[in-house]
């Protein structure tokens, strides 16, 4: 009696078997990886977000520490005539949101502005809109500096002082929202704009 030489080995898999199990796994594996994609754009978003709203912060402890250096808040920006303001290249369709005259005991001369404008073209802003500050750089101590990295208090009085335009907080909108139903307190100067002339920032001035 002969026996066969393949007589003990185990049974393959059909070839139709081996195509389910291939679409299987691939199905597996597309769908594990469209669940890794989407927790990482979410994460993304999220610290996108949080780098945002940490650069919101920043700016306006900037503009709120600016303004309790400041005489005066003009509360008609809009009618503003300043000397020697010149608003940056490309942003021709600004719009002023604080206008803030210097201390009593400042050496500066001219007010310092707060616009609204398109950023500056070719630049790494993404915008559609950006809010700029025209003014006098500041020192690491937190005193204004005459633009070749003095500090005004130690000038001569009759010394220029160089005022620049620089980009404060970028991704303004430009499209009025109707959903933002926030209103300023009865005692403040200026109402909130009606819903046509909000762009992406406005000040309540009291």
């Amino acid at each position: 009696m002969t026996y066969s030489k393949y007589r003990d080995l185990a049974p393959g898999f059909t070839l139709i078997e081996l195509l389910v199990s291939i679409a299987i796994t691939g199905i597996v594996i597309s769908m594990t990886g469209t669940g890794l994609f989407a927790i990482m754009n979410a994460n993304q978003r999220n610290q996108i977000e949080t780098s945002e709203r940490l650069e919101l912060d920043q700016a306006m402890a900037f503009i709120t520490d600016e303004i309790k250096m400041s005489r005066q808040i003009d509360i008609n920006p809009q009618s503003f005539k300043i000397h020697n303001f010149d608003p940056a290249t490309g942003s021709d369709k600004f719009k002023p949101i604080l206008v803030l005259a210097p201390g009593t005991n400042s050496r500066l001369t001219d007010s310092i502005v707060y616009y609204i404008a398109a950023p500056p073209p070719q630049s790494v802003w993404l915008g559609p809109r950006v809010i700029y500050r025209w003014g006098p750089t500041l020192l690491q101590n937190g005193n204004y500096s005459d633009g070749k990295g003095r500090d005004i208090a130690t000038i001569p009085v009759d010394s220029p002082i160089e005022y620049y335009n620089e980009v404060l907080l970028d991704r303004i909108s430009d499209t009025p929202s109707a959903s933002a139903m926030i209103d300023c307190d009865a005692s403040y100067n200026n109402p909130v704009p009606v819903v046509a002339k909000r762009l992406g920032f406005y000040a309540c001035v009291a």
